[in-house]
């Protein structure tokens, strides 16, 4: 899936509720409708503000977070957007300290978010091998 390309003040606009931040994770996580992950089942009923659905053949309840990285988080979902989006944005990536000032958390809870979405970052690498041409920037290659 090609994404589209944002400013970071852009960015920050377009994910600035907690409803559009969800609305991006459903049209991620079920980009053609919701399907139930207990039977497959393609209708649900929307409960809770539209972040809980439940599943209207065997009444299983889900959300687009459970299963996720944003799974029970306290943190509002905005503010993990712009760090995604603060920690993907330059090659050298961003510390917790200069996160939790950016967005307005503790250190600990940067640190914590940060290495939730290193995790994330790694697996979906796993998942991708090299093959063919393999281009590197700024590489040293070799010692003295």
């Amino acid at each position: 899936m090609q994404q589209q390309s944002y400013s970071f003040l852009a960015w920050c606009e377009h994910f600035s509720t907690r409803q559009a931040c969800f609305e991006e994770l459903k049209r991620h996580r079920w980009p053609n409708g919701f399907v139930c992950p207990r039977c497959a089942h393609d209708q649900a009923y929307v409960l809770s503000r539209h972040t809980l659905h439940q599943c209207r053949q065997c009444k299983h309840q889900t959300s687009v977070t459970a299963g996720t990285l944003f799974e029970n988080t306290k943190l509002p979902l905005p503010k993990w957007f712009a760090a995604i989006d603060l920690m993907t944005a330059d090659k050298g990536g961003i510390s917790a300290t200069r996160l939790a000032q950016m967005i307005g958390v503790t250190w600990r809870s940067a640190q914590l978010m940060l290495r939730k979405l290193r995790t994330a970052m790694g697996d979906r690498d796993q998942a991708y091998l090299p093959r063919d041409l393999v281009e590197i920037d700024d590489a040293l290659i070799g010692g003295k």
